[in-house]
């Protein structure tokens, strides 16, 4: 490499207990940016759990607190929660300020922003009249809404990279073709470093079957409830196997989760643990990985965590999954939505 760059960049999320997949692909990006030689420094919005990580790596981490416009969804919603979503962002404060005033000081040659609802941060990015790299981890349908953000994209980044060819696709539909780069995510390769009996004994789980899980981030759009409907369908039909979800997600859905799992009467085979450290000891546990997600999964970590290792992958056929998934030759594929494929 010839050139060594100053790289900030802006995350929207600053998870301090279980950081989201987009969270952990910016921090693996950064960490790698530095052992190349660039000089990267990453603006997160508050205290972040991964933070101390990377500044072990030789990553800059600051904070500068700033709002995101979570308007990035796919499924649409109740006029007033939109509504609110838009006054939430648009509430002043002196965000804006404090990112302009942070990049005037690092002074990048480059600004990377991480996430489409970092609206703050790409304006700021621009404000600050240098090269702007907008890192796109969302799937948007027709409409207005994706009108929006395509004219945000075509006024403030120079660069798109969209993380899996169902998230450039839009892109190009908006007609930012000349501006984008598919680059898809990465996750660290290896297998699983605990054997399955040891992985199984620490989690509670008994040493012997076959075991499916459904591990990341429990929140509705991600389908638990559904992958416990599946499971018991599943059993129904004569299944042996085990069904284990693991995550974090808000309370009051997994209140929803666990009474799902109560009305199965399966409660012997179907279980939610607790959040873990992290994916290696599930997986090395674990036969096969399941996703339920019910909108578009843009490129779901969960599946790349799975291959590094070596686990089959169960899913939709939708959003980025395709694109990692060989149907029948390293996982199975089923139309979006449909529990009775899934439980077969």
């Amino acid at each position: 490499m010839s050139t060594s760059l100053a790289i900030a960049m802006l995350s929207h999320l600053a998870s301090p207990s279980a950081p989201t997949g987009a969270e952990r692909s910016l921090a693996l990006l950064a960490e790698r940016l530095a052992v190349r030689g660039h000089r990267v420094r990453v603006v997160a919005p508050g205290p972040w759990a991964l933070g101390p990580g990377l500044r072990e790596r030789g990553v800059e981490v600051v904070t500068v607190p700033t709002r995101a416009l979570w308007l990035t969804y796919w499924e649409p919603r109740p006029w007033p929660v939109v509504a609110a979503k838009w006054l939430r962002w648009a509430r002043p404060d002196g965000g804006p300020r404090r990112l302009r005033r942070a990049l005037a000081d690092l002074a990048p040659d480059v600004v990377h922003v991480n996430g489409l609802p970092h609206a703050t941060g790409a304006a700021a990015a621009r404000a600050s009249a240098r090269p702007v790299v907008w890192h796109l981890r969302e799937i948007l349908p027709p409409g207005p809404r994706r009108r929006y953000w395509a004219r945000r994209l075509a006024a403030r980044a120079d660069r798109i990279v969209a993380v899996s060819e169902a998230v450039g696709a839009w892109v190009r539909d908006e007609g930012l073709e000349g501006r984008l780069e598919v680059v898809p995510n990465g996750v660290e390769p290896g297998r699983p470093a605990e054997d399955r009996a040891s992985a199984r004994r620490a989690l509670g789980l008994a040493p012997d079957g076959v075991v499916v899980g459904l591990f990341g981030q429990l929140a509705p759009h991600k389908g638990a409830v559904e992958f416990v409907e599946a499971a018991r369908r599943a059993l129904e039909r004569g299944s042996q196997a085990r069904f284990v979800l693991a995550g974090p997600g808000p309370e009051r859905y997994l209140r929803r989760v666990d009474g799902a799992i109560a009305a199965t009467g399966r409660a012997d085979l179907i279980v939610r643990l607790p959040p873990q450290p992290g994916s290696g000891r599930l997986l090395a546990a674990a036969d096969a990985v399941a996703l339920a997600t019910l909108s578009p999964d843009p490129f779901p970590r969960a599946v790349l965590e799975a291959m590094a290792a070596g686990r089959p992958v169960v899913a939709f056929r939708s959003g980025g999954t395709p694109e990692m998934v060989l149907d029948g030759e390293t996982g199975l594929l089923v139309a979006p939505g449909d529990l009775d494929a899934l439980a077969g």
